[in-house]
């Protein structure tokens, strides 16, 4: 990959997309906050929902949690509990376990949005294409998952000083991964697109439901204590 590409992807875009993404969450939350929370198509269909949604979010949110605190745990950090190979093998077993729970929770998503005639009707095409751009994602993650089994120790150490370096504005970011596999570097560069996207998307309401959920337990709380009295 030519220099300069590299560096505008690997270097540059992430701050790019983090400033897009930042910048799109804040303004929604501020002011389009009645828009935050996602059409549910339970009313539509519930055939496959529960099964399929609980193991993309569950598994979306756990791969998450693992490649934050795999990329951003300084080796020194980690070096006091595991070795990097240990590292290793840890996220290559949690992340394909939750990777794949991910992928057929979408799955399951997609096929049932494609066959229910009313989901059909009633859904927006730009759903299809996030379901498509997420199933993607997560197909280049479990191909990344051979990848690192089967390369050296200091390959996988790699992508954490890369991810490191990217956050404290380190110039030579991008120079880290340059001759890692293509399957990288896309897996990378359509994780930044998705983080771009997502304040504009129905993703949003993966922020929304935590804090609606405790907000309506509490209301609902403080009713029912209003009847009993």
């Amino acid at each position: 990959m030519d220099i300069f590409v590299n560096n505008l992807l690997f270097t540059y875009l992430p701050h790019i997309a983090m400033a897009i993404f930042w910048f799109g969450v804040i303004t929604r939350i501020v002011k389009t906050s009645q828009s935050l929370q996602a059409e549910s198509s339970q009313f539509l269909s519930k055939k496959g929902q529960r099964w399929g949604g609980n193991l993309f979010h569950y598994g979306i949110i756990m791969v998450f949690v693992g490649h934050f605190v795999g990329l951003f745990t300084p080796e020194s950090l980690y070096h006091l509990i595991m070795t990097t190979a240990t590292k290793r093998t840890l996220a290559l077993t949690l992340g394909g376990i939750f990777g794949i729970a991910a992928v057929v929770g979408i799955t399951i998503l997609f096929i049932r949005r494609r066959r229910d005639v009313r989901l059909r009707i009633n859904g927006k095409p730009q759903d299809i294409l996030l379901l498509l751009l997420l199933l993607f994602e997560m197909l280049l993650g479990i191909s990344s998952i051979f990848i690192t089994a089967t390369s050296s120790v200091e390959n996988y150490a790699a992508l954490g000083i890369w991810a490191q370096k990217v956050v404290t504005f380190q110039p030579d970011a991008g120079a880290i991964i340059a001759g890692h596999s293509i399957i990288y570097k896309l897996h990378i560069v359509t994780g930044l697109l998705i983080f771009m996207i997502f304040p504009y998307t129905k993703l949003m309401h993966m922020f929304v439901m935590p804090i609606s959920y405790f907000l309506r337990s509490s209301y609902q709380l403080v009713r029912s204590g209003f009847r009993r009295l």
